[in-house]
């Protein structure tokens, strides 16, 4: 291990010594951050969700009941007529009191803007079930409704209801700086592994320091792996550049951290055994450059580095399967954006090293010495 950690850590070494490294790997990406970042900020998830309350009751159990539906998280507006434009509405009618002291069924009108947010409407939802149920267990405890406002009540708001979404079942678009950072991550440990990793291996063939390297008791296993390892390293290097700039910037939110970490260590292996491929079977720089740019941004697009899959059609969204950075960019999504677990990524774990394997045997397959 000590020679392949050496053959790395000189490859690591002259990356860095590189005037541009800095410029490619933390002032572009933060440009490309922020300006994609603001461009897909989406809508974000409204802290108050507004009601509009007409009440058209003539006695005092319409403005008891909506007391009853007034909470923080939720903006209630009590209206004499029905508005043209609204998200939520609930119409109280005249005889609502009359009703109630009748002792008769009551009839009451929600209606909801079918653009509404989802979660917002829940909300109100649940209060207004909330205040029905607890306007009946009141009158059950009291049913003498000509006494009700005058005396103590020590039962009221006893009852508590609560709703929850079943699991997977509320649609979220990725949006904001937590979908751009980790896309930026992807494309960039691409774009800058594939560029930096395959020149050196080219020009170490050419100018024959791999094989002066052989002369020592370096083995070519040992040599493969040296360069593998660098590379590796040069990915976990961008990664850490970018997420500590997105954390000191942006607010950065990976979910699990751990799970994150590990998607961009597994994602990183597979494009540093692309890296080696790449520099084993091309032979000049430009080429290197131009082939590492076309792939990186073919699997970002693909993959979905620059927009939300999710947004996309079912056919493209099949097709970006073929891009390792579909497979990164989805673990990315359900870790931060729908608190996944192990389970949920470990296929795209699994499909990772699936390429990986592909590109290792390639990469040993041409690895070349000497051209």
């Amino acid at each position: 291990m000590k020679q392949i950690w050496h053959i790395a850590f000189i490859d690591i070494k002259r990356m860095v010594r590189d005037k541009t490294y800095f410029f490619w790997t933390l002032l572009f990406p933060l440009v490309f951050i922020f300006i994609f970042g603001n461009l897909f900020k989406g809508d974000t998830q409204p802290t108050v969700a507004a009601l509009v309350v007409v009440n058209r009751d003539t006695g005092p159990w319409g403005a008891y009941f909506i007391e009853k539906i007034k909470a923080p998280g939720i903006d209630v507006q009590v209206k004499d007529k029905e508005p043209a434009e609204y998200s939520r509405i609930l119409v109280i009618p005249e005889d609502f009191s009359k009703k109630i002291t009748d002792k008769k069924v009551q009839q009451l009108v929600f209606k909801k803007n079918a653009d509404a947010n989802v979660q917002a409407a829940a909300q109100v939802e649940t209060k207004i079930i909330q205040a029905i149920a607890r306007t009946i267990a009141e009158l059950i405890l009291h049913p003498d409704t000509a006494t009700f406002f005058t005396q103590p009540q020590p039962f009221k708001d006893f009852i508590e209801i609560k709703a929850g979404f079943p699991e997977n079942t509320l649609k979220k678009t990725p949006s904001g700086f937590d979908h751009v950072i980790p896309g930026t991550i992807v494309q960039f440990i691409m774009m800058m592994v594939m560029i930096y990793g395959g020149i050196v291996v080219m020009v170490d063939r050419q100018q024959g320091i791999l094989s002066r390297v052989l002369f020592s008791s370096t083995s070519i296993g040992q040599l493969w792996g040296g360069k593998f390892l660098g590379r590796l390293v040069m990915g976990i290097i961008q990664a850490f550049i970018l997420v500590i700039a997105g954390k000191l910037f942006f607010n950065l939110n990976l979910g699990n951290n751990f799970l994150s970490l590990l998607n961009v260590a597994v994602f990183s292996i597979t494009i540093a055994s692309l890296s080696i491929f790449i520099g084993s079977v091309l032979n000049k720089e430009d080429l290197i450059v131009g082939v590492s740019i076309l792939l990186a941004n073919t699997f970002a697009a693909l993959g979905g580095c620059w927009w939300p899959i999710e947004i996309v059609p079912q056919t493209f969204r099949t097709l970006g399967m073929i891009s390792p950075a579909y497979w990164a960019m989805d673990s990315f999504h359900k870790i931060i954006f729908f608190n996944g677990g192990f389970g949920d990524i470990g296929l795209n774990l699994i499909v990772l090293l699936g390429f990986a394997l592909v590109f290792t045997f390639l990469a040993v397959r041409f690895f070349r010495i000497r051209d």
